[in-house]
């Protein structure tokens, strides 16, 4: 009874995912994030067709929930350090009860698992993605260590973003129906570091503060300095558009895919220059510039889909 809602709650946790999380654009970016990606495994292993069957419906359920399901954890991890550095965010403030985290993580954690018992085969890995995130709830049992320490914790929580990619190619694999061994292993191990480096970028992102903004809470900007930090930032972006470079030349993708990746590139690569040259609490908010990239490469991929899908059709 102690995590049941109470009365309210539909226009707590409405306000509390309005503010935090907008849950409509959260499940827009998971469809793009799958079809993307699953859509560009296709074009590595020679499989250009969109199928959309009980597997994608359930992947892009997947990564709703996972993202909702890390939200709604982060929510209660941070809740002393909110109370003591943030009063204005959601716990602390009063938009929303502790309880009524619990109870909506509770439901969206059943209803992932739920979910993916419609795929037998690929439940395992499923079981895998959601305990990586249970023990980073847990911070691996080790709290006060991984508090402490930012860059221990980067190195363990990380890692949830190449689990979940990981889960998209088995999704694949049993989609398709293709044996793992005839999968081109090299490529697909690149194109996880492609994604997985755009969204390291988005983590280094949120912790960069000008002086005038740096307090107790531990930042990137306080361990390596701004300069560094942006340097960090700046390689993982990079490191996306080398991919993306190489993808381009190695499939003969459309120029049009090249030119969508290198708008969203030059749009993080100015954001980090503008705060290097004038770093303020106005030029230090990077993280809409890399949800721009990110959001670019994604639409990149889809657009080279769409185009190869068409010239398979004609």
């Amino acid at each position: 009874m102690r995590y049941l809602p109470e009365k309210y709650y539909l226009r707590r946790i409405k306000s509390y995912f309005n503010k935090m999380l907008p849950l409509g654009n959260c499940m827009l970016v998971s469809a793009f994030l799958y079809f993307s990606f699953t859509g560009f495994l296709g074009i590595i292993n020679g499989i250009e067709r969109l199928d959309i069957s009980i597997t994608s419906i359930a992947g892009i359920w997947s990564l709703f929930s996972i993202t909702v399901i890390l939200r709604l954890m982060d929510e209660l991890k941070d809740k002393e350090i909110d109370i003591a550095l943030f009063p204005e965010r959601p716990l602390p403030s009063g938009l929303v009860k502790e309880k009524d985290i619990v109870f909506t993580l509770i439901l969206v954690v059943s209803l992932y698992l739920i979910c993916n018992l419609l795929i037998p085969d690929t439940f395992y890995f499923a079981v895998i993605l959601i305990s990586y995130t249970l023990l980073m709830f847990r911070f691996f049992f080790m709290p006060d260590l991984l508090r402490r320490k930012l860059l221990l914790n980067l190195a363990t929580h990380n890692p949830v973003v190449a689990v979940i990619l990981t889960f998209l190619v088995v999704l694949f694999i049993h989609q398709h129906n293709i044996p793992s061994k005839d999968m081109n292993w090299n490529k697909v191990i690149l194109l996880i570091l492609m994604y997985w480096s755009v969204f390291f970028s988005w983590e280094i992102s949120r912790k960069i503060r000008s002086a005038e903004e740096e307090n107790e809470y531990v930042t990137y900007s306080q361990i390596f300095g701004r300069k560094a930090s942006i340097e960090i930032l700046s390689a993982a972006q990079t490191f996306a558009l080398g991919c993306g470079i190489y993808f381009y030349y190695s499939f003969h993708l459309s120029p049009l895919f090249m030119i969508i990746v290198c708008l969203g590139y030059v749009m993080a690569m100015y954001a980090n220059i503008r705060f290097i040259l004038k770093p303020n609490s106005f030029t230090s908010q990077l993280k809409p510039f890399t949800h721009i990239y990110m959001l670019s490469i994604l639409i990149a991929m889809i657009v080279q889909q769409i185009i190869s899908l068409s010239g398979v059709l004609k």
